[in-house]
């Protein structure tokens, strides 16, 4: 081999190992939104977690959303550790819909179910925005309607259609906290959705209010309760009938 097609062929190969190498942290930072919020969300994030005793490359997220408490609660954890902790309390801004499940194309809901963020959305119209994996296989399994909807994100700015709204500077640490723990090697962030945040209380003034939901809504809750008994989220999986089951 020339050395002058040596040099350029082993130029190409560096090239192609640093582009499959690259972080998804370093792919996100070539967008001009991501990069200021990187710029201004860093320090904090890497301040709180040193709080927590987590570093950014040995740490991984689970978010929850309760629609009817309009909250969002992000937490973390190590790799090798079992109980999340909380990292922090988000206001939701607005909301849509009622409380119950969403079902179809134009029907204003809110998802509720048990979801992963599959989207990192640099570009979009409300600042940024973290897809949410609707429909999962238990809201296909659950629905009868031919066009369930989709494009459903936590996002910027106060504005929604079924979409989790949490204003501009909280989607900012939270779409840099979970670009950094993708990066640090989660693959699947969880992003969990429920009417409410479980009570026994609540739970008896919905059967009142909302019984076409109470079958749908106790077969939801059951590893929500046990995340709140000790912190640790169970693994949960979908049976025939789109019913979710605690297992893999």
């Amino acid at each position: 081999m020339r050395p002058a097609i040596a040099t350029v062929f082993f130029v190409l190969v560096g090239l192609t190992f640093n582009s499959a190498n690259a972080s998804f942290l370093d792919e996100q930072l070539l967008y001009s939104r991501v990069r200021d919020a990187y710029k201004f969300k860093k320090d904090t994030i890497v301040s709180q977690l040193k709080e927590m005793n987590l570093i950014t490359s040995n740490f991984q997220v689970l978010v929850k959303a309760y629609k009817y408490e309009e909250r969002v609660r992000v937490f973390v954890k190590s790799k090798t550790e079992k109980k999340w902790r909380l990292y922090q309390d988000i206001q939701i801004c607005s909301n849509s819909g009622t409380l119950g499940p969403k079902r179809m194309q134009g029907d204003m809901q809110v998802p509720e179910g048990y979801y992963t963020i599959n989207h990192f959305n640099p570009y979009s119209n409300f600042h940024l925005s973290l897809g949410i994996s609707y429909p999962n296989k238990s809201d296909r399994l659950k629905s009868t309607a031919k066009d369930k909807g989709g494009a459903i994100y936590m996002h910027g700015n106060c504005v929604t259609i079924g979409c989790i709204p949490i204003t501009d500077e909280p989607i900012k640490e939270i779409y840099i906290l979970c670009v950094m723990a993708k990066s640090a090697g989660q693959v699947n962030i969880p992003i969990h959705i429920f009417p409410f945040d479980y009570s026994e209380i609540k739970m008896q003034v919905a059967k009142e209010k909302y019984p076409e939901h109470i079958v749908f809504w106790e077969n939801l809750f059951e590893a929500e309760k046990r995340f709140q008994e000790d912190s640790i989220q169970v693994p949960v999986s979908v049976n025939e009938k789109g019913d979710y089951f605690i297992g893999s």
